[in-house]
This record gives C-alpha cells, sequence and structure tokens, in this order.
C-alpha cells in the first residue's frame, strides 16, 4: 500500500448568506481538496481550510506534498507528516515559529493519509484510532444575521431545530452585542447560550463587557481577547468575571494547550483539525486536556462536509467531549459531500461506521466549486 500520486484541487463554496463576524463579512469559504491515490486505486481525501489565510501560499506549500509522499506506504501518518513539516521548515518540532501555519497547510494532507488508509483496509478511522466511545457527536446551533432582528430570528429557528446549545458572534459594537445577546437569551429562554467576540476585545473591554453580559446566564466566552496577549490575559479575565472562558485562537499545538491548562484560565478548549495539524494533533490536545479535567470542544472554520467527518471520527473515541461542537458545512449554499446526510438531528449527528472518513463526495458539486474557485481568482487578479 504506497502512495502512487497527490492532487489538489483549490475549491471556493458560496455562503448561504453572508458570514458576518468581528472581523468583517464574508461570502464564501476558499478550501484546497487534497486526494492521495494510493498503488492499488485507492483514493483518500481531505481538505485543506485557509480561512483567513492566503491559499496561494498555502497552496504552495501543499504542492511540496507529493515529492514527499510518492512511492511511501500510506501506513506511515505520522512519519509522513514529520518529513512534510522537514522538508518546508527545516525541523519538524514546535521550537520554531512555523507550527501555526503549518498544521494550517497540512492538515488536508493528514485526513487523506487516514481515508486512504481506512478504505486500504476496510474500516473506519475511528477503529483505527481504538475504537469509539461515543455513538453520535452533539452540535451547537449556529446562529447567522447581520441585524439584531435577523439573529434573533435564526435563534428561535434553531430551537425549533433541537439545538440544545446557541451559539452566537459577538465582537461588532458594544452596543449591538447588548442588543443581540439580550434578544436571543429572550428567543431561546433557558437554552444554553455561548457568544464568540473572536478576539475583538482588550482586556478592559472585555471586564466590563462580560460583567454587562452575566444577567444573560452566559455559559460560555470564546477567545474574547487576542489571543497574541496568551496565556496572562485570559488568566487576568478569569479572575474578574464569573462566565466561563473557552480558548480558541490561543491553542494550535500541544505545547499552547499544556500552558494554557496549567493556568486555569480556560474551562473549555475549542480546538478543531486544521488548528492542530490534523486528527493525530488534535488527539494529543484533548489528551493533555483531560489530564487537567478540561473538555476540548471542536471548532469550525471556512470548511466542508470532509471536516465535518473527519472531525466526527477524531472525537468518537475522546472521553472529554463537549456537547456544544462546532459545525460550519451547513453555511455553505452546496456542500461537495454527497453522503452521509450530515444535518444534525435534535444537535445529534451519529458516528459513520462506513470505510475511512466515512463520506462520498459529490464529484459534479466539486467541479462547480473548483470551476467557481478559477472565476474568483481570475476576477481577483483584475
Amino acid at each position: 500500500m504506497k502512495i502512487k500520486d497527490v492532487r489538489l484541487t483549490p475549491l471556493f463554496s458560496k455562503f448561504k448568506t453572508p458570514y458576518v463576524w468581528a472581523m468583517g463579512k464574508n461570502f464564501g469559504a476558499t478550501t484546497i481538496l487534497v486526494e492521495i491515490e494510493t498503488d492499488v486505486g485507492v483514493v483518500g481525501f481531505g481538505e485543506t481550510a485557509p480561512t483567513m489565510t492566503s491559499p496561494d501560499a498555502i497552496y504552495t506549500l501543499l504542492k511540496t506534498a507529493k515529492s514527499v509522499l510518492l512511492e511511501q506506504p500510506i501506513t506511515q501518518i505520522a512519519d509522513l507528516m514529520k518529513q512534510l513539516f522537514t522538508r518546508n521548515f527545516g525541523h519538524h518540532y514546535a521550537s520554531q515559529s512555523h507550527p501555526r501555519i503549518g498544521n494550517i497547510a497540512f492538515a488536508g494532507v493528514e485526513l487523506a493519509l487516514w481515508d486512504a488508509l481506512g478504505k486500504s483496509v476496510g474500516l473506519p478511522v475511528h477503529a483505527l484510532l481504538g475504537g469509539k466511545i461515543h455513538d453520535t457527536v452533539s452540535f451547537m446551533g449556529f446562529v447567522q444575521g447581520e441585524t439584531t432582528e435577523e439573529v434573533t430570528g435564526h435563534a428561535r429557528q434553531l430551537v425549533q431545530d433541537g439545538f440544545e446549545v446557541i451559539y452566537l458572534k459577538a465582537g461588532h459594537t458594544n452596543d449591538k452585542d447588548l442588543a443581540n445577546v439580550e434578544a436571543v437569551r429572550k428567543a431561546i429562554g433557558n437554552k444554553r447560550l455561548r457568544i464568540d467576540p473572536n478576539e475583538a476585545w482588550d482586556l478592559m473591554e472585555a471586564q466590563v463587557m462580560l460583567q454587562k453580559l452575566a444577567k444573560y446566564d452566559l455559559e460560555m466566552v470564546e477567545q474574547p481577547v487576542s489571543a497574541i496577549a496568551g496565556v496572562p490575559a485570559l488568566k487576568a479575565l478569569k479572575q474578574s468575571c464569573s462566565i466561563p472562558i473557552a480558548a480558541d485562537q490561543s491553542v494550535f499545538t500541544s505545547e499552547e494547550a499544556h500552558a494554557m491548562c496549567v493556568s486555569g484560565a480556560p474551562s473549555l478548549l475549542t480546538v478543531g483539525l486544521h488548528e492542530t495539524g490534523g486528527i493525530l494533533g488534535f488527539r494529543r490536545v484533548a489528551a493533555i486536556a483531560k489530564v487537567f479535567d478540561i473538555n476540548v470542544c471542536i471548532h469550525g472554520v471556512w470548511e466542508t462536509g470532509i471536516t465535518t467527518c473527519a472531525s466526527i471520527q477524531a472525537a468518537s473515541g475522546v472521553p472529554n467531549m463537549d456537547d456544544g461542537n462546532q459545525i460550519m458545512w451547513q453555511l455553505l449554499e452546496e456542500d461537495i459531500v454527497e453522503s452521509p446526510d450530515l444535518t444534525p438531528i435534535s444537535g445529534k449527528i451519529s458516528v459513520m461506521s462506513t470505510l475511512g472518513l466515512g463520506f462520498i463526495l459529490n464529484e459534479d458539486a466539486v467541479g462547480r466549486a473548483a470551476e467557481a474557485y478559477n472565476k474568483k481568482k481570475a476576477s481577483d487578479e483584475i
């Protein structure tokens, strides 16, 4: 079972509605489909999700995967990823400045390797990782909208759809954040409410805002201050507010996870496959958090159902999984995953038992997304 070919296809998928958050307004997601084919014709699929990183820069790094992986055994995933980091950065370890950008770039390669390996041996990926301890993974209802009326209406619909955890973006103006939280709290009743300012507040602003928002019974606030401020800022905030804090952009690597957990600042780690470099990195971070009795919440980026399926495979064997995980494929006008149906039922998705990562691609949708990317790139270059 050796690797015969590596193929990369940039894709662009429009959002159903503009994605409104603290960083502005976005209209679609660029991803890079990674295909790894073995010498017996098995093809594994993964995706890299650049999100706010330059797709061109990420694509340039990804192109090196072919020279590293060709003729290598598909079973040696950890070593192949080490070689890929070494080829691009001179060192695979996290002592240099590359781990964050490297994780984002190469996560899709790792996912494709797992998918190909699972298909090759006739097993779902979770079985290769030691088996599942969860039959389902639970997700939050992700509120969308630009006006207070829009977010309120969508939050009400998410409750009707059976979601127990409602997740609301913040970090707009302070007045708008206060109005949105108040309106959404009234709309959802006693359902659990989480907010995410996406690093938009400085420390004092976060302290003031969280004091004002405390009366709305927030379950947690995610990364309210800049990740660059690191552990000290979140620890200072923890000491001055009663709302539990989740660390998100502060944690990409195992070393960052350990430092954050030791500090006592977070009550939850929000981490995803793309930040941690794939399934192995995600499981390492989760294991560190477990030592400190901290749960991990799957972090969503601008992704397709490929990442949803891979995240479910990774999470199914993690004992300290959160029950309000993030999900993003549903924001797209058209997903590239044909099956399974990834619509949560009462907020839950069953762990897939089919081979590899557990999905079948919609090749026509992939073609349309590739064409959309080429058109967008040509337009951007004018």
